[in-house]
């Protein structure tokens, strides 16, 4: 797990079902110096997360196709990674999204920065 006070480079897991949004996003928040693990749907995220791969924090869409939307990941990546920062991304006004954190779409880098350091701030600290 990366640890930013270390200044190694925070490890988002972006999961998003848009191919080419997915890739935007993926090379905003690349040159935005954060390392940067895709998956297409919240079915591939738990996979990605059940094999091992670490994130500091989950960025996801809410409305996916698959199993599980992105509100049902959110609560599957707190009970079994709590200290994962959570922040949940939708273009739906109507979407409930608890008490996740979400970044209205569309946004800019700027707004998606600040949302995405609000949330590693707010992680809870990884058990030793």
């Amino acid at each position: 797990m990366s640890d930013v006070s270390t200044g190694e480079r925070p490890h988002i897991l972006l999961v998003e079902d848009h191919a080419l949004l997915r890739e935007l996003q993926q090379q905003i928040l690349e040159k935005q110096g954060f390392r940067v693990t895709v998956a297409a749907s919240a079915d591939d995220a738990v996979v990605l997360l059940s094999g091992g791969t670490h994130a500091d924090i989950l960025l996801s869409d809410v409305r996916m196709a698959g199993t599980l939307n992105g509100i049902a990941l959110a609560h599957w990546t707190r009970e079994h990674f709590p200290h994962m920062g959570i922040l949940l991304q939708t273009a739906f006004t109507d979407s409930l999204t608890g008490d996740f954190p979400v970044l209205r779409k569309p946004f800019d880098p700027d707004t998606a920065l600040v949302a995405i350091q609000q949330a590693l701030r707010e992680r809870r600290p990884a058990s030793r």
